[in-house]
């Protein structure tokens, strides 16, 4: 079963070609909001971390694309980070990615209640999922040691969220959230 036809239409508007990131912010918002329902969750654009909450020079880096919250829980469940789809073949720009959701987690950890914190990277429609284990302080998918060339390999980003087995993926991930969140309420 295939996304509401106005996310689809969102979908189809965006090119493989966009430099901009935040023309696929529309497209995001609309699938947040289609699957964490607002009488339960919060979905929060633009999540200054506290290190952004300082200002100064470099605080927009420390601004999380969106956050999810249990409101129930007062917990970060879920955060996203979008970047175009010019950056998808460019080594250097996956990596960078990579490391931003490796950075993100501990900014803000203290704030997850959940055992299993999930993030997502998502270049364009191309999803890279995120655990970050709350106990162990573990990060997957492991990181690859700077040693290698490609710290950041394509095949990670290999889950298109608008194929149905992205979506499937996706919605997986959602219930797995929710199913925690439950667990706690």
């Amino acid at each position: 079963m295939p996304w509401p036809a106005h996310i689809c239409r969102k979908s189809d508007r965006l090119t493989d070609t966009e430099t901009i990131e935040n023309k696929f912010y529309p497209l995001y918002d609309d699938i947040l909001n289609e699957c964490f329902p607002r009488d339960r969750f919060s979905i929060s654009p633009q999540y200054a971390t506290p290190l952004a909450q300082i200002g100064g020079i470099g605080a927009n880096e420390f601004t999380i694309t969106y956050v999810i919250e249990a409101l129930d829980l007062d917990s970060v469940v879920f955060f996203v980070e979008i970047k175009p789809p010019t950056h998808l073949p460019i080594l250097y720009a996956r990596q960078t990615a990579d490391n931003q959701m490796r950075q993100r987690t501990p900014q803000i950890s203290h704030l997850v209640r959940l055992p299993k914190l999930y993030g997502i990277s998502a270049i364009s429609k191309h999803i890279c999922y995120y655990t970050y284990d709350r106990i162990t302080h573990h990060v997957e998918p492991t990181e690859i040691p700077n040693n290698f060339f490609d710290i950041a390999p394509i095949d990670r980003w290999s889950s298109n969220i608008m194929e149905e087995e992205g979506r499937t993926r996706f919605l997986n991930v959602v219930q797995e959230i929710q199913a925690m969140v439950n667990a706690l309420s």
